[in-house]
């Protein structure tokens, strides 16, 4: 089912789905200023209100699934916008199936993202929760885990978007070795990040230091499972800035028990709706965590924000077709 033009007996209306995301004042500041009606939802799918959103043609999203009976609901939709990377929320198929594009904002937090991977890995390979914790006891009897030389130490980098790149960046300035795994790009991306360019199972063999800036699809789900920690030769650290689900959590504790992966660096998790669930991981001295704030810094939230609704604004105003990420013609 496609559909078609801009309706022209009423204004545009754009919906926002992220009543309590923190991007949120920069978007209506952005659709205030521009003078188009729009409506916040509830954040709760099915929730009383929702029925308001039966005239928006465009709906920006932040963390929540955008499943095929929401996007058979609104039947005037023809946009989503994904006020972040990441899609796998977001059911492409349907939206596909329906004429309705799916476009996110890939570039707002680049900088933090690769940022804050770096603060991870220095966190993790210098041991910053143990020495922290050993602060509270007596300095001289300390005790001190080995801790690797980071000069000189390999990074392998899986996905080299534009995060996995401007990571690059940062470890070859400390002096590491960096080497990536990315498919989908060209032999110029592995130029521009001044990485190496190996196959996946050499990447897991041979580095110090394992960061991952992939998307998550079906392919790259546990992407590092119980069989990739069994390729690991150097018992790296592993540092996941990008998507939960990229990670196996039980065979990720299981391969720092064995001392397989000597230390990780975590903003993102399995189920981040349960977190309880990943206690034995949680409260370990050898496991740095961060509630999923990488993309965050004010900048890049403001940043978000009138980002997603400008491209929404100029999709229903003006036509404007943004880069989108399923093939709607």
């Amino acid at each position: 089912m496609e559909r078609h033009a801009m309706r022209e007996e009423a204004e545009p209306v754009i919906a926002i789905w992220a009543a309590a995301s923190p991007f949120l004042p920069a978007a209506l500041r952005t659709l205030d200023d521009a003078g188009v009606p729009y409506v916040v939802l509830p954040d709760e799918p099915g929730a009383p209100g929702l029925d308001r959103a039966a005239d928006a043609e465009a709906l920006v999203v932040g963390g929540a699934e955008v499943s095929r009976t929401l996007l058979s609901s609104l039947p005037r939709l023809r946009l989503v916008v994904r006020a972040g990377v990441g899609v796998d929320r977001i059911d492409l198929e349907a939206a596909t199936e329906l004429g309705v594009l799916v476009a996110n904002v890939p570039d707002y937090a680049t900088d933090e993202v690769a940022d804050h991977a770096v603060l991870l890995m220095l966190a993790a390979v210098r041991r910053l929760a143990h020495f922290q914790a050993s602060t509270r006891a007596d300095w001289v009897t300390v005790d001190r885990p080995p801790v690797m030389r980071l000069r000189g130490s390999r990074l392998g980098i899986v996905g080299l978007g534009r995060i996995g790149t401007a990571t690059a960046e940062r470890a070859r300035a400390l002096g590491m070795d960096v080497v990536a795994h990315d498919p989908y790009v060209g032999a110029d991306a592995f130029a521009r990040a001044g990485a190496a360019g190996v196959s996946l199972d050499e990447l897991l063999a041979g580095s110090d230091v394992i960061s991952l800036h992939a998307p998550l699809t079906a392919d790259s789900h546990h992407l590092l499972g119980r069989a990739a920690f069994a390729r690991m030769r150097r018992s790296p650290v592993v540092v996941n800035t990008a998507r939960g689900g990229l990670v196996d959590t039980a065979a990720l504790t299981e391969a720092l028990d064995a001392g397989v992966v000597r230390a990780a660096g975590l903003d993102v998790l399995e189920d981040e709706h349960d977190v309880a669930r990943h206690a034995a991981l949680l409260g370990r001295a050898d496991v740095v965590v961060t509630p999923h704030v990488a993309w965050y810094s004010q900048g890049s939230e403001q940043q978000l924000g009138a980002s997603a609704a400008r491209i929404a604004l100029d999709f229903v105003r003006q036509g404007v077709r943004p880069p989108v990420l399923n093939p709607v013609r």
